[in-house]
């Protein structure tokens, strides 16, 4: 009868660790994850082929492709794809999908973590895909099981032993902990795309290019078109930028000091940024983004007057055209502390310098003074507000201990000693969903030499 019992219970154990839920819903679908994992593959590389509007400006889309195939990128999102609703919806799906398996597939099977399979007969373990049987000296039963359950002991094992029918047996189980992967992965899973969520919903990011003097707004800032967040009333005011050079004279930092000023112009938090050091302030980091010289600004005869610039190799030319045959070039480095006068005619071949003039002096051309105000420098500034950039952080890192889990490999192992026609028969094997190889060889060595005295 004891028997009997016990091989039910273990069937019936056996059929609740492998049964599956009867009603599975569609969104739990394996399938339907892969596909939602294809597309979100392909739409974020989609964004990294495209300049994104909202990092590098829709200047960059313009710079990167014709005209046509720039507004066609503009107009379709696919230059701003990750606060697209194409980008949202996948966003939804995959988080509704990664829920609903959670829930059906994986969760449930926690039920079986602390539950313990029963011992196993001779008749068991024998059909186990890894076992072996060994004869033994007649009276070291009960020290063939200890030498067992020392070698199991050493390798990390957690072992029992049996009472009554299964008073000559044991069990034993290591890398149960390896059972809790899936559910710690998804669980990050699950965090993870909360994180997304959070930021979808109420993150903004943006680029903008700002004058040395003027302020970064977030009035344009680029968020979901379904968005629920609020932009800061405070703006960044660019007090000063510069350029570091290499000797060679290409460009090493950019540094940008700025002011963060309320709407009253309290001035709330300053600080200098460069790339890759950003400035925080109230869950906004901005960033140094790219830099240039956009103006100068000269003097003739007192009358000052702005001139665009245009970036020509490493130096920086504004044009004023003087009448039809004539322009008046001047030139620049990125330093902006001289100015280069050149004078060009249709009918001259090359143009011809008229003069160098240093910041704040002044240059005698014919009967007109030209002072060198000043340059003005535009610095890009970078903008995001990630709020659930914190949530990613730690869902990565308790996808990461699940990962770690996974490499665990959960085994168990059955041991029993039969009396068979006045001998003692030892039955031993187990099971392992991982490193299988590892196994067989450990079960090998504990019948073949830590038992080999007593066979």
């Amino acid at each position: 009868m004891a028997a009997s019992s016990n091989e039910m219970q273990m069937k019936e154990t056996a059929n609740q660790a492998v049964s599956a839920p009867r009603k599975i819903s569609p969104l739990a679908s394996v399938q339907l994850s892969v596909c939602l994992m294809s597309l979100m593959a392909a739409t974020v590389l989609l964004g990294a082929w495209c300049p994104q509007e909202a990092q590098v400006g829709q200047e960059k889309v313009f710079e990167a492709f014709d005209r046509q195939t720039a507004e066609f990128l503009i107009r379709s999102g696919i230059s701003d794809i990750f606060h697209s609703p194409w980008f949202l919806t996948l966003t939804a799906l995959m988080t509704l999908n990664m829920i609903v398996v959670s829930f059906q597939r994986v969760f449930p099977k926690l039920k079986t973590y602390k539950r313990d399979m029963p011992f196993f007969g001779a008749k068991e373990i024998e059909k186990l895909a890894i076992h072996r049987k060994a004869e033994l000296k007649q009276g070291n039963d009960a020290a063939a099981l200890g030498r067992i359950s020392s070698s199991l002991t050493r390798l990390g094992y957690k072992v029992q032993f049996g009472q009554g029918e299964y008073e000559k047996a044991l069990k034993a189980e290591s890398g149960r902990y390896g059972r809790l992967a899936a559910t710690i992965t998804h669980i990050g899973l699950l965090s993870m795309l909360a994180g997304i969520t959070i930021t979808n919903w109420t993150g903004f990011n943006g680029f903008t290019p700002v004058l040395v003097g003027e302020s970064l707004s977030f009035k344009d800032a680029k968020h979901a078109s379904l968005w629920v967040g609020k932009l800061p009333s405070w703006q960044a005011e660019v007090v000063e930028s510069r350029r570091e050079n290499y000797p060679s004279g290409e460009a090493k930092q950019w540094y940008s000091k700025l002011k963060v000023v309320d709407a009253s112009g309290k001035v709330l938090k300053t600080g200098e940024i460069s790339v890759n050091n950003p400035l925080s302030f109230d869950g906004v980091d901005i960033y140094q983004s790219s830099w240039g010289l956009d103006q100068i600004e000269v003097s003739f005869n007192g009358q000052k007057r702005r001139l665009s610039l245009n970036a020509m190799g490493q130096k920086f030319a504004a044009f004023l055209p003087l009448d039809q045959d004539t322009v008046l070039i001047m030139s620049t480095g990125s330093e902006g502390n001289e100015l280069r006068v050149f004078a060009k005619r249709k009918e001259w071949e090359a143009p011809k310098m008229l003069g160098t003039v240093g910041l704040g002096k002044a240059l005698k051309l014919g009967g007109v003074d030209m002072v060198f105000e000043k340059a003005l420098a535009v610095t890009g500034l970078q903008y995001k507000c990630d709020p659930g950039l914190p949530i990613t952080y730690a869902a990565f890192m308790i996808i990461m201990v699940g990962v770690f889990l996974a490499a665990v490999p959960h085994r168990h192992l059955w041991c029993i000693i039969k009396s068979e026609e006045g001998k003692s028969i030892l039955y031993i094997g187990g099971t392992s969903r991982k490193a299988k190889v590892g196994f067989e060889r450990s079960l090998d060595k504990i019948v073949d030499v830590d038992l080999q005295e007593m066979s």
